[in-house]
């Protein structure tokens, strides 16, 4: 009699193990270099680029890096999504600073009741009028000037400032003060040349100017900010106007940066990428004090106070905090997009801002499409909160 198991064995239909995808590995590491990356990043605004540089640098590919760990959650939610962990910790983590960045909807009418009449406010690098462009120049000041004229500003900021008196050149202030509807100026220049050539920033307005005055820069007396006190018909506000650091590329820094997609040579790159981080570094430096000087002024201040001006830096950068520590910004609050203001061979950045004191607030904020300079101009509406 042959023994029977008391049960008949199945037969198990086993499938094998799904291979996990090549790329998934590979993805993963260059997720946490990212995820490292970005970590320093949002060390930026905290740690002076006097004591630390390297968080500033980064700082300028913000956005960049945005858009990268948005496609790691992309390939993690479609794939692996325990994974979109790590990427999607640290865009939490940096949430207050994307809307620095980024705005989605622009708010085209104050939230509150505003006293008096708004002030509408324009800030403009001009980059001289395009003076050296010297066969389409009075061409590009026609354009810049019919630009005012569309927009009319009742404060008008403008840095790279061009005026002389010399009938060789095409007519600026006296162009402003003659077409248009202002009666008051303020302008401080850093730079003279022959035939009584000027260049430096100015601040025009339709409102009475009670006081003016300057904050120097020790180590950079190239580069400048004014203040200027305004007789409003309902409070007096005080504009400040600057221009700060930039980094003085040469024609040979463009083009080394044109030319990194193409084959470089080993010692042209090190060569290259050593002078460009060499000028980085100093005008991170330059532009930390300078903030700071012109933070300090602030507070001082007896009246709101709005800030205009280039900056030369982007949202995610030391000075730019510092600033934000007591002032609102326009675009933040009003504004939409990614409100790019430099035209420039570098990547589009929001270097130009529109900044203002807790006393006042800001809508309809825009960054005008006109191509005129190597920077788009910006404009915002602001006017002085109820009480």
């Amino acid at each position: 009699m042959t023994n029977r198991p008391d049960r008949m064995q199945q037969p198990t239909d086993t499938k094998p193990a799904k291979r996990p995808s090549r790329w998934h590995r590979p993805l993963w590491w260059l997720n946490v270099a990212a995820a490292v990356v970005l970590a320093i990043t949002y060390l930026a605004p905290h740690i002076s680029p006097l004591t630390f540089w390297v968080p500033a640098v980064l700082a300028m590919t913000f956005t960049y890096q945005l858009a990268v760990h948005f496609v790691f959650l992309v390939w993690w939610f479609l794939f692996r999504r325990k994974r979109m962990l790590l990427s999607g910790a640290l865009l939490l983590l940096g949430y207050g600073h994307i809307g620095d960045h980024v705005q989605l909807f622009g708010n085209g009418a104050p939230s509150e009741e505003i006293a008096g009449k708004p002030l509408k406010v324009m800030s403009y690098n001009v980059r001289l009028f395009d003076l050296y462009n010297w066969s389409n120049n009075e061409k590009t000041r026609d354009a810049i000037f019919d630009l005012f004229h569309q927009e009319d500003p009742d404060i008008l900021c403008l840095q790279e400032f061009f005026h002389s008196p010399d009938k060789r050149f095409f007519k600026t202030k006296a162009s402003l003060m003659k077409d248009f509807r202002y009666k008051y100026f303020h302008e401080r220049y850093t730079q003279k040349a022959k035939y009584e050539q000027h260049f430096g920033i100015a601040t025009f307005s339709v409102w009475p100017t009670l006081k003016t005055g300057h904050i120097e820069f020790p180590e950079n007396p190239d580069n400048q900010c004014i203040w200027t006190d305004i007789a409003l018909p309902t409070d007096t506000i005080r504009i400040y106007n600057a221009h700060l650091a930039s980094y003085h590329f040469g024609d040979a820094d463009y083009k080394f940066i044109q030319d990194l997609d193409t084959d470089t040579h080993t010692d042209s790159l090190k060569q290259g990428g050593e002078r460009i981080l060499k000028r980085l570094r100093r005008g991170f430096r330059l532009r930390a004090d300078e903030v700071q000087r012109i933070a300090d002024h602030m507070k001082q201040s007896p009246h709101p106070v709005i800030y205009c001006g280039d900056m030369n830096d982007v949202p995610m950068s030391y000075g730019y905090g510092l600033f934000r520590e007591q002032l609102d910004d326009a675009f933040v609050e009003s504004g939409s997009g990614l409100g790019g203001t430099y035209i420039g061979d570098l990547p589009s950045l929001r270097i130009d801002h529109i900044l203002y004191g807790p006393q006042l607030e800001a809508w309809d904020f825009r960054t005008l499409p006109e191509e005129l300079s190597d920077h788009h101009a910006i404009t915002a509406m602001i006017g002085l909160r109820g009480e």
